[in-house]
């Protein structure tokens, strides 16, 4: 018997420690063979557009060169990871400002669910340092933007700094216990399936107004005013294998970005492209919009001609709704599910096809 209990307790003991396997990651400004593996926003990796500008913040950027930036991320149960290749014609560190100079920004909101309407976590973290800050006593910013992320910070191993020729690499861990907001109680768990409010910042400065020249941003709403306010924030929903999904919609009412296909990295979308409408595999995608009322998208590919279902149900197992059941032929379908006369909360949908079961959650939210 105690050597049957030994047994499971290790067995017990390896399972813990493959669940929260450490996302592994050198802070050398280079990009790691995971973030190789990433695709697209549904697995944490986006792209920010010159035409994502912030219009209170000045001009729009006059092509991705002048300002873009290319976003791949991560996560364990210690931090969140970042890498940010950004092209910025006029790299400067000339302001007593950080988010003057040229930066990114992180704007975060650690558990939408709470409905907050004010209340942000945020970290900036500029091109150039302390070392390039010359006569200037700030300006210069190691993730420490508004006092969340207490220190010492170090160097190749919490951030490091790139100079390439087309702009700045930046790499960069946060603390997931300091994803908080300690007035009202909010917090990230870092457990597959939590949500976290997300805006990310670009900022550029290229001397000519003598501060920030312009911004661009992911978000949901594309607005200046995210640096405090929650429900103009996307979120992320943490993944299984250290991913994340980018979703460009706030979660507590809702609104959502008009133009998501702009944040499609650029080989991805020419992948997209190229594909048109032939599946390359069976896929089953998150709803759009999520959380929605009372409507929503549900897209899905097959490989080839198959017998589909496609069935929602709630969180007691209950089917509530079929919305496809028959045969269709190769390629990419959309269909439509209203929730009008179901009760706010999560429902899960299911695409079985060709021997295979796909499974997501939802968020009705009226």
């Amino acid at each position: 018997m105690k050597r049957i209990l030994l047994i499971v307790s290790l067995l017990t003991l390896v399972f813990c420690s493959m669940s929260f396997a450490q996302f592994e990651d050198v802070m050398d400004g280079e990009k790691n063979a995971f973030y190789e593996t990433l695709t697209g926003p549904e697995d944490g990796h986006i792209f920010i557009p010159h035409e994502a500008f912030i219009a209170a913040n000045g001009d729009m950027p006059d092509d991705d060169n002048d300002l873009s930036a290319l976003v791949w991320t991560g996560w364990d149960d210690m931090y969140i990871y970042c890498y940010v290749e950004v092209k910025d014609d006029n790299v400067q560190l000339s302001n007593a400002t950080d988010w003057a100079n040229d930066s990114v920004e992180w704007k975060m909101d650690p558990d939408p669910t709470m409905g907050a309407t004010s209340g942000i976590c945020a970290i900036n973290m500029t091109a150039l340092g302390e070392e390039d800050a010359g006569d200037l006593t700030s300006g210069w910013s190691n993730l420490d933007a508004d006092d969340n992320w207490p220190g010492p910070l170090t160097p190749e191993d919490d951030y490091a700094r790139v100079r390439t020729d087309v702009g700045y690499n930046l790499e960069f861990r946060l603390a997931i216990e300091q994803i908080k907001i300690d007035a009202d109680g909010r917090s990230l768990v870092p457990e597959v399936g939590s949500i976290l409010g997300v805006a990310i910042n670009v900022h550029d400065n290229d001397e000519v107004s003598g501060g920030r020249d312009g911004s661009i941003q992911w978000s949901a709403t594309i607005d200046d005013a995210a640096w405090s306010n929650p429900q103009l924030l996307g979120y992320a929903e943490l993944l299984e294998d250290h991913k994340l999904s980018f979703v460009t919609e706030n979660f507590i009412t809702g609104a959502y970005n008009d133009n998501p296909d702009m944040y499609i990295p650029p080989a991805t979308q020419a992948v997209k492209d190229q594909i048109g409408n032939v599946a390359d595999g069976f896929a089953l995608k998150q709803n759009y919009p999520n959380p929605f009322n009372p409507s929503t998208t549900i897209s899905y590919s097959l490989q080839k001609q198959s017998e589909v279902k496609i069935s929602v149900y709630d969180l007691l197992g209950h089917e509530v709704a079929v919305l496809v059941d028959g045969v269709q032929t190769a390629g990419n379908h959309d269909v439509q599910f209203d929730g009008a006369n179901l009760a706010s909360g999560m429902y899960f949908y299911k695409l079985q096809t060709a021997g295979q079961v796909f499974t997501r959650k939802m968020t009705l939210i009226k």
